[in-house]
């Protein structure tokens, strides 16, 4: 097997970030999710720790605080073969840019998945959003965020007025969905989109994205644990592209966004 970045996961410690829809069949541990998707044929992940149902407004800032601890520590527990990735909100600015700042001195430079319904928050495009990222910009960072077919506008104006950040679009979605994105990725070249969630088990759905984008616009991803990491690699490796393009997308753009030393071919 070659290398496979899976760009877009959620790890854990514990049960409490866990966030399987069939949590009762698992007994949630590091080791475990390392083994589950080491299996699948994933060599390093990439994510945000998440808790979901667990945010509230009166913790505010203070909850997403933690989970980024968790993900520090978690980097420590699993070493290179996980880049984690961190929380910021528009409502908590100063907060979040002194996030940055932290991220930046340990050497993180993923912001997201940024999930704006768990925290209470839906537009993109405001202030408070966009001071934080003029500040991200500064350090090179790597924005990762939810899609929502209710905010087309809100995110299409957030990525035109941050030309110097890449961003990662999360999930192709339907093909009506889908289609927007790669509408998006067509106007914006610092426009990527993960293949997490929802779409790439529609056949053909990574050879269509290449023959509108090209390859090295595209990221692998699964959103493990609530999908199937297997699923994925296999979605991938039976798509119809060449094997340069497949390269790139498990991960070779990836790596190069990241700026990460990957061993390239074969394992």
């Amino acid at each position: 097997m070659m290398e496979i970045i899976d760009f877009h996961m959620h790890p854990y410690l514990s049960g409490e970030e866990f966030s399987c829809m069939y949590p009762e069949v698992f007994s949630p541990s590091p080791g475990q999710m390392k083994e589950d998707v080491t299996s699948a044929g994933i060599s390093h992940v990439c994510g945000s720790v998440i808790e979901v149902g667990k945010y509230t407004k009166e913790e505010g800032f203070a909850h997403l605080k933690k989970l980024n601890r968790k993900a520090l520590q978690l980097k420590e527990i699993l070493g290179d073969f996980y880049t984690p990735g961190f929380h910021v909100h528009p409502d908590h600015v100063k907060e979040s840019c002194e996030e940055i700042d932290l991220m930046h001195e340990k050497g993180v430079k993923l912001i997201g998945e940024l999930v704006p319904y768990m925290h209470g928050w839906r537009d993109y495009s405001n202030k408070g959003l966009s001071e934080i990222l003029d500040y991200a910009e500064q350090y090179n960072m790597v924005v990762s965020y939810h899609t929502m077919t209710e905010e087309q506008e809100e995110m299409e104006r957030m990525v035109a007025a941050h030309p110097g950040i890449t961003f990662v679009a999360a999930h192709p979605g339907e093909r009506g969905f889908y289609e927007k994105h790669l509408r998006r990725m067509e106007k914006y070249d610092n426009l990527y989109l993960d293949l997490s969630g929802t779409g790439i088990f529609r056949y053909g759905n990574i050879a269509y994205g290449i023959s509108r984008v090209g390859a090295d616009r595209f990221l692998f991803g699964t959103d493990y644990p609530i999908c199937n990491p297997g699923m994925y690699v296999h979605a991938v490796l039976h798509e119809q592209m060449t094997e340069e393009e497949r390269q790139k997308i498990l991960y070779g753009n990836a790596a190069r966004i990241l700026g990460m030393n990957c061993k390239r071919g074969n394992r």
